[in-house]
């Protein structure tokens, strides 16, 4: 009798282990959300374009929507949602399209852009928050054909 009340004990334990995780997980989730403006001060870019982010968290994944303001051309809308299942979803940029996979690694958000037209350029991204969680720092690794990193500075925006 001891030895099954233990069992399901323990068991309630792990669930209430999963939960707590999960919760957590969800949590931080959120903490990218809303709307992003780059600061072109701190960004180092290999171009002067200027990006603001907004980021939304789904009840089954994220969307994210790049607005890009190029200095030699139009102004890009760039759009994502992604069930962060670890499967490849459509990335449309402005006039094409490519895939992106999007995951969490702990405190990070992830992004790998592949697949898109041939003269297109294969990156990984890492969106990590700032310590005062109102600054986010975006790292961009071109990596076919390799090319120099980025690293866009962003702040989080009232509006």
């Amino acid at each position: 009798m001891m030895a099954s009340i233990l069992r399901f004990a323990g068991k309630g334990f792990v669930v209430s282990l999963f939960l707590a995780g999960a919760t957590l997980v969800a949590q931080q989730q959120h903490v990218f959300d809303g709307t992003w403006q780059m600061d072109p001060a701190q960004s180092k870019i290999n171009d002067k374009r200027v990006v603001t982010l907004t980021i939304a968290t789904l009840s089954n994944g994220i969307k994210v929507t790049m607005k890009t303001r190029k200095s030699d051309g139009p102004d890009v809308e760039s759009e994502f949602t992604s069930k962060l299942d670890g499967k490849p979803c459509d990335f449309l940029e402005g006039t094409h399209k490519s895939q992106i996979t999007v995951w969490y690694n702990g405190p990070t958000l992830n992004a790998s852009k592949e697949s898109g037209p041939a003269d297109d350029k294969t990156a990984a991204w890492k969106l990590e928050l700032g310590s005062d969680k109102g600054t986010m720092t975006m790292t961009i690794n071109h990596y076919d054909p390799n090319g120099a990193d980025e690293t866009l500075v962003f702040k989080h925006s009232a509006t």
